[in-house]
């Protein structure tokens, strides 16, 4: 799927809806990008156990905009320092995880609204 913010389009997105891919996420993927379609609005929280990579994490409620975000978050390691859970400020529906720089690149900030196609899960 794609999805656009600032007139720009990010695409190869999969789209996760179901309690499992919710649960999973991008966890032991080496690369990719996820929309985690959750059911009800609600501080919904990421952590980053089994990656492989650093994310970056954009929280977006039922109305489509941005209500927060985190840059860079680097995988859960041995070291306590990254033993962190991530929560949004506000309510969520969905959460874009996206490869680290995404939110500069595309000079994404809270408030922003996001356009997306039609969702449906994907394996």
């Amino acid at each position: 799927m794609k999805i656009t913010i600032n007139n720009k389009e990010i695409d190869n997105i999969i789209s996760m809806k179901s309690i499992f891919q919710l649960t999973k996420g991008l966890m032991f993927k080496k690369s990719g990008r996820a929309l985690l379609v959750f059911p009800l609005n609600a501080k919904h929280s990421i952590w980053m156990a089994c990656m492989k990579y650093s994310l970056d994490l954009i929280f977006i409620d039922e109305n489509y905009k941005i209500v927060d975000i985190f840059e860079d978050v680097k995988p859960l390691t041995l070291n306590p320092k990254t033993w962190k859970t991530y929560i949004p400020k506000q309510k969520c529906r969905y959460v874009l995880e996206v490869e680290s720089g995404l939110i500069k690149k595309y000079d994404l900030k809270t408030g922003i609204l996001v356009k997306f196609n039609y969702i449906t899960a994907q394996k």
